[in-house]
């Protein structure tokens, strides 16, 4: 977890620059998607839970015995035990950790700009777009690119619809260049060429970040998205990324009866602060 130790450092520097009081451990939420991370003041931060994990007996043990300490003295006990079965703990935790510095005058004080809400006002027309992570960015891309690809660890039946008829088959959504059930870095090929990526911020979780965007050799757009990735904006930039949209939840009760409901809804940004970063 040593890039995750480097995200720790720079966040620290933020620390001792605005002289910022450290976020407290309440509780973990193990949710059927989210790992998050919860302070005494009410504030929630998250991973995508598709990393590896331990046992739930044993996940349970850990962060019981994080609980009470300050996010950072968590981290340093998670990096002590350098176990990458507790990446996805330590990835919530850094975004708690750098939550106090994404306000929009503190990320200015940076040379961050912070718009509200997601707008992504860019030029497609003519492109070839690919987004990691199916579904959030439709809107911008589904018809309105040259080449439209999704790349997705879920199969063909967790996204794809057939329609059977007597002479022929045909496969909905249309339009879509799909890459399923695999890492994206197995069509490497296919994200070379394209000239926009934004890629789902748990691919810090799994740690495939940095290769795919290493992967994204003519990218004119490099972006990462949701809530798994609101830590550090300057490592993200500094590493080569242009855009990031992230989010964060704005009423703890609210999002938590959603998550504990008999039947989620699964929509959590309605529960959420969104915003675009770029820098400079």
């Amino acid at each position: 977890m040593k890039d995750l130790e480097e995200v720790f450092g720079r966040t620290m520097e933020n620390y001792q620059r605005y002289q910022e009081e450290m976020p407290v451990l309440q509780e973990f939420i193990m949710g059927y998607r989210w790992l998050t991370a919860a302070d005494t003041k009410g504030q929630l931060s998250q991973a995508l839970r598709v990393g590896r994990e331990k046992p739930p007996e044993q996940y349970e043990s850990a962060l019981r015995s994080l609980i009470g300490k300050t996010a950072g003295r968590c981290l340093e006990q998670l990096f002590a035990w350098g176990d990458p079965e507790f990446r996805t703990i330590a990835v919530s935790l850094l975004n708690l950790l750098g939550k106090p510095f994404n306000t929009p005058e503190r990320l200015a004080d940076r040379g961050i700009q912070r718009s509200e809400g997601l707008r992504f006002a860019y030029n497609v027309k003519g492109e070839k777009a690919g987004i990691i992570g199916y579904g959030l960015y439709n809107d911008f891309f589904y018809g309105k690119c040259a080449e439209f690809h999704a790349f997705d660890f879920r199969g063909p039946k967790g996204i794809l619809s057939a329609r059977i008829g007597e002479r022929e088959t045909k496969i909905y959504p249309e339009g879509i260049c799909w890459h399923l059930g695999a890492n994206a870095l197995e069509s490497s090929e296919t994200l070379g060429e394209l000239d926009i990526v934004i890629m789902t911020g748990c691919t810090i979780v799994n740690d495939t970040y940095r290769d795919i965007l290493k992967a994204c050799k003519k990218a004119r757009i490099r972006g990462i998205y949701g809530p798994s990735c609101e830590l550090c904006p300057e490592y993200l930039f500094d590493l080569g990324y242009n855009y990031i949209f992230s989010a964060s939840v704005n009423n703890k009760e609210d999002y938590l009866k959603e998550v504990f409901a008999p039947l989620p809804e699964g929509n959590d940004l309605y529960y959420m602060d969104t915003y675009e970063l770029v820098r400079g």
